[in-house]
């Protein structure tokens, strides 16, 4: 029986080019090769075998973090970027005095509500007048 498999949600497809990897994928293959290979040829007779290939595991790796790392949705080189620039840059932080701006709110309220206390004394007030309701 033929069996297809549907992602959740469309953004989710990848497209697959050789073997289920993506175009991404086989790009970081071909350059971690491109660049394993020569250091591995060369450095053959230059480099300790010990240290020889931790070097080449070294060079490597950004190739295959490239390729194959994605973290919360985003590419690898999207998640090093808004990394540092969110623990390398200034930020903009908005300050808000909530005690204050609540504090001044209810002197404002009292303020308005002595007002409103002094015009109905004086007999300035007219309730008509302050709903709107003006009826000849």
């Amino acid at each position: 029986m033929l069996e297809v498999k549907i992602p959740i949600e469309i953004q989710g497809y990848k497209s697959k080019v050789i073997a289920g990897l993506s175009l991404r994928q086989l790009i970081a293959i071909g350059g971690a090769l491109i660049t394993a290979l020569p250091i591995g040829v060369l450095g053959h007779n230059r480099i300790s075998s010990d240290i020889l290939p931790w070097f080449i595991i070294f060079v490597t790796i950004p190739w295959v973090l490239w390729g194959f790392i994605t973290f919360q949705g985003m590419k690898f080189e999207d998640y090093i970027r808004s990394w540092f620039a969110f623990n390398f840059l200034p930020q903009k932080r908005v300050y808000e005095d909530t005690d204050g701006s609540l504090l001044q709110a209810l002197h404002e309220e009292l303020l308005e509500e002595s007002i409103l206390q002094q015009r109905i004394e004086n007999g300035e007030y007219d309730d008509d007048q302050e709903e709107g309701n003006n009826y000849i």
